[in-house]
């Protein structure tokens, strides 16, 4: 592709053709976590006109990949289209922005803890089955929903307590190493599976799901008893890619985001 501000028409149909089977990646995660079916619901239709539409306002010479310049936009489009399906139209069957706003953060939450589709806790592995395994889980779901709650979305009706939680969160995220902020802003924020960001930093799924538990830790005690915690280390296996993230963005992807 050549360095200008906007692709012809055919480079734009082959960046889509090239990119449709990760869009509809996005599409079957998005209908997993509403409960629907990718296709016979519309979320194929919905996440392949978000793909179009982002190929043809691509513009390569701003250096951004591709992927993470429409992943937002595909992932919203699919959503809205599942919300669609179910009958939750904004301002309708719900009487305020808080209870649509638990009822999606309840539907993600099965993206991000694929073990709760099979009725079971996501019991890290490092911990044995118990009551230390199970007060681990519940740990980990909880900051996991408070999370998914400050993320993106309707907070006008929302009480101005629950808007301060939601600050507190992104606020302590903030503070993370860049690395920790882009995992917790892709599994989050941008619907990506965790095995989907070890795909995409080419290492061991284990590797990111170890992470991504060692800050569930760190941020449930941290935000529970309201005092800073040393921040968390950076495992081995990760701190080559941590490194060359932080080169990139030395205040890491949240903190640049939110400017």
């Amino acid at each position: 592709m050549s360095n200008k501000e906007s692709l012809t028409e055919e480079e734009a149909n082959e960046l889509t053709l090239e990119h449709k089977g990760w869009a509809e990646a996005i599409a079957k995660s998005v209908a997993r976590a509403w409960n629907l079916d990718w296709q016979l619901d519309g979320l194929d239709g919905a996440a392949f006109e978000a793909l179009l539409f982002c190929a043809r306002r691509y513009n390569p010479s701003r250096g951004v990949p591709f992927k993470g310049y429409a992943r937002k936009r595909i992932h919203e489009a699919s959503t809205e289209e599942a919300r669609k399906s179910r009958g939750w139209k904004k301002g309708m069957g719900t009487s305020s922005a808080a209870r649509r706003r638990a009822r999606e953060v309840s539907d993600k939450m099965y993206t991000v803890f694929p073990s709760l589709r099979s009725g079971k806790l996501p019991i890290p592995e490092e911990i044995a089955a118990g009551e230390d395994g199970t007060r681990s889980a519940i740990q980990q779901m909880l900051i996991g929903a408070s999370i998914l709650s400050a993320g993106p979305g309707d907070t006008g009706d929302l009480e101005p307590e629950d808007i301060m939680d939601f600050k507190t969160v992104v606020e302590t995220i903030k503070g993370l190493e860049p690395i920790h902020q882009a995992i917790m802003m892709k599994v989050y924020w941008e619907g990506s599976s965790l095995r989907s960001v070890a795909s995409d930093w080419d290492t061991d799924e284990l590797n990111v799901m170890r992470e991504h538990t060692q800050l569930l830790s760190y941020l449930f005690k941290s935000l529970t008893t309201g005092k800073s915690k040393p921040i968390p280390k950076i495992r081995p296996a990760l701190r080559k890619i941590a490194l060359e993230m932080k080169k990139k963005s030395p205040e890491g992807p949240l903190v640049d985001a939110l400017r």
